[in-house]
């Protein structure tokens, strides 16, 4: 009997296994095969795996994202001090800081000061957090 796939994959799906020939014997090999779910089971933790990949990416996005606005922010701000300078006629002038010549001592405790409230940040107020 010389029958084409069509017909035996017919016959194969009305329960009809009587079909002879090598071709019959093959189909009914593979459909078999094809009837029978597949054994696969995802790796654990997938989902978490996959999520952490998408939102990765998304920081990296944002990140660049907020890296283009900065520098066009600081770009505009660079443009319009170029502007108000040449339509103010700003001279650059370090007379206005003479008030500090008189003001040293001030000066020197004030600029150790910042440095301490920045080291006490780092070695307490930071331990301090992470707890």
């Amino acid at each position: 009997m010389n029958d084409t796939d069509e017909n035996l994959q017919k016959r194969f799906d009305e329960g009809d296994y009587s079909c002879e020939g090598i071709d019959a014997q093959a189909y009914q090999k593979v459909f078999e095969v094809l009837k029978r779910e597949p054994e696969f089971t995802l790796p654990v933790y997938f989902a978490d795996r996959l999520v952490s990949l998408i939102e990765s990416k998304e920081k990296v996005k944002e990140s660049s994202r907020d890296n283009l606005w900065l520098g066009l922010g600081l770009f505009s701000l660079v443009v319009a001090l170029g502007v108000a300078f040449v339509l103010t006629g700003f001279k650059l002038s370090v007379g206005a800081f003479q008030f500090f010549a008189g003001y040293s001592g001030l000066t020197i405790f004030g600029i150790a000061f910042i440095l301490l409230l920045n080291w006490v940040d780092r070695r307490v107020i930071r331990k301090i957090e992470a707890f």
